[in-house]
């Protein structure tokens, strides 16, 4: 299930542009709205619900397409990913309906020829292009302007073409574990229908301001990198449900997180955290938060505000008590402490106010590589 949450469900509606187009009458600002409205993404937490890219994942692999052949009409995905090619087979421009394709792992020679072939298939929605060893995505990466999801997961990128800002579809945007890439390109925002962005496990810095502009965002993954600052005005990103900075080098972060009213889940764990901002009790949709790893040395204030907060992560750090309005939340589920710093006694007194609140001692758990964080 690791990899499910990395992809997208996406919904076409074909007819609702033209019904919405006769009630408002302006064609140019309606196909902007709508090519962001007609799509039904299905949201569980921490993960989309995936539709013909789950497909495309679970599907085996197709050595020989010619056993397809006399289906390729009605065939509308193929994995074709780690068969040692160079090119796209001939074969495969018989696949018309083609609206998934899975070509990962393959050595690829002309990036630019293969960008050509690929927008011959006129309905190609989601692509993946993951461990190709991609240094640079070639300028007409912009003929791709039907793509809706793009994984370019487990390449070698260092930069990426501004042209990918002509790729107005994207719901999807993965570029994790491309460990030399330091940042996105500006035109990042102008991606205005971008629901997910993935940029785990590579070498980016920081989130620059202009992926505010992404407006749609719903998910930001963007644990294990090197993030030092993330955007003053994060509170932008209003249909933010989930927020994963874990495993970086974060020493703020700003007040007004506070503004994302639909935040569920916050991951902050391993940065090197002193305080929160009072704002965080302002998030009133959260679900999970996690700040374990950190270098608090006192437990943050108003996180007794967060009355639908389910799981509280706050082991390894350096936290002497607990108070008990913490165990009080009402929806609070699961508590990780630190017991080697707070005593059993605080711990026992939680337990007394919330019979159903579990408490795990999770001091000797280590989550991430490094020291611990209690001095």
């Amino acid at each position: 299930m690791k990899n499910i949450f990395l992809f997208i469900t996406i919904f076409l509606c074909h007819n609702s542009i033209i019904e919405y187009k006769n009630l408002v009458g302006n064609s140019e600002i309606v196909q902007e709205e709508m090519a962001c409205y007609e799509v039904n993404m299905e949201w569980w937490p921490q993960m989309y619900i995936s539709g013909l890219f789950y497909e495309l994942n679970s599907l085996k692999r197709t050595v020989n397409l010619q056993n397809f052949v006399e289906s390729k009409s009605e065939i509308k995905i193929l994995k074709i990913n780690s068969n040692n090619l160079k090119a796209l087979p001939e074969e495969l421009f018989l696949f018309e309906n083609l609206e998934a394709l899975d070509i990962s792992d393959n050595p690829f020679e002309n990036l630019e020829q293969l960008m050509i072939d690929l927008s011959k298939f006129k309905k190609l929605k989601l692509l993946a292009l993951s461990h190709c060893g991609i240094v640079e995505l070639p300028d007409n990466i912009s003929l791709l302007k039907n793509l809706e999801g793009l994984a370019l997961d487990q390449n070698k990128l260092k930069t990426v073409n501004e042209n990918i800002g002509e790729l107005t579809n994207l719901r999807l945007l993965n570029f994790r574990r491309n460990k030399s890439l330091k940042d996105l390109p500006k035109s990042i925002g102008d991606l205005k229908c971008l629901e997910q962005l993935v940029i785990s496990g590579a070498g980016f810095t920081r989130i620059r301001d202009e992926v505010l502009n992404c407006s749609n965002l719903k998910s930001i993954i963007a644990n294990a990198s090197q993030i030092i600052t993330i955007p003053d005005s994060i509170g932008k990103l209003k249909q933010l449900r989930n927020l994963n900075l874990g495993s970086n080098k974060i020493e703020k972060i700003p007040s007004s997180i506070g503004e994302l009213s639909l935040l569920e889940d916050l991951s902050l764990g391993s940065n090197e955290l002193r305080n929160l901002p009072i704002e965080i009790g302002d998030l009133k949709n959260l679900e999970t938060l996690s700040i374990e790893y950190n270098r608090f040395k006192k437990f943050p204030k108003n996180l007794e505000g967060l009355k639908t907060l389910r799981m509280l992560g706050v082991h390894n750090n350096y936290i002497p008590e607990v108070p008990i309005e913490i165990a009080r939340l009402p929806k609070l589920k699961i508590l990780y402490l630190d017991h080697e710093i707070i005593t059993d006694d605080n711990i026992e007194e939680l337990r007394k106010e919330n019979s159903n609140l579990e408490v795990k001692k999770h001091d000797a758990l280590r989550l991430v590589k490094g020291p611990r964080r209690k001095s």
